[in-house]
């Protein structure tokens, strides 16, 4: 492979597996709000402690992602970072080191409610959804060599 080559991989790599991050988070809260609909007719009783503890969480939003980036970022990143090294390909690992980089977190943070918001097999589901939408975007042409290419089936 040529430099030229070799550099614009490198470039697309860096483009491809951020995107690919993000749009796994965002699948993995899509589904994790799918799941909580359930919760939503409890909501509507209190419409006006909802809309405070809305714009309160909104005020805190960007305090509250800086503070939990590293803790949700860091398992995701270096399993990225496997994938990328190594180039692995395969859409079990991605979907397995999400749903790891879900579980990790969630089971270190400690919870002040009564009981978990989520429970484990929701934040497991999340985190396979997210890795197999980071596969889709990103993950299945891993690493710097070039896709395998299947040989041509045999014609008969």
């Amino acid at each position: 492979m040529s430099a030229d080559r070799t550099l614009a991989r490198i470039v697309a790599r860096l483009i491809l597996a951020p995107i690919g991050f993000c749009f796994g988070v965002l699948a993995g809260f899509a589904l994790l709000a799918f799941v909580s609909v359930e919760h939503f007719d409890a909501m509507a009783m209190f419409p006006e402690d909802v809309m405070i503890l809305g714009y309160d969480l909104s005020v805190n939003a960007v305090t509250v992602a800086l503070l939990f980036a590293p803790l949700l970022g860091a398992p995701a990143i270096v399993a990225v970072l496997i994938a990328e090294m190594f180039s692995i390909r395969s859409w079990v690992y991605h979907a397995a080191a999400g749903a790891g980089s879900a579980l990790m977190p969630w089971a270190l943070a400690p919870s002040s409610f009564e009981g978990p918001i989520f429970t484990a097999p929701e934040i497991i589901a999340a985190g396979l959804v997210g890795g197999l939408v980071h596969w889709l975007i990103a993950g299945r042409t891993s690493g710097l060599g070039d896709p395998e290419k299947e040989p041509p089936a045999e014609k008969r």
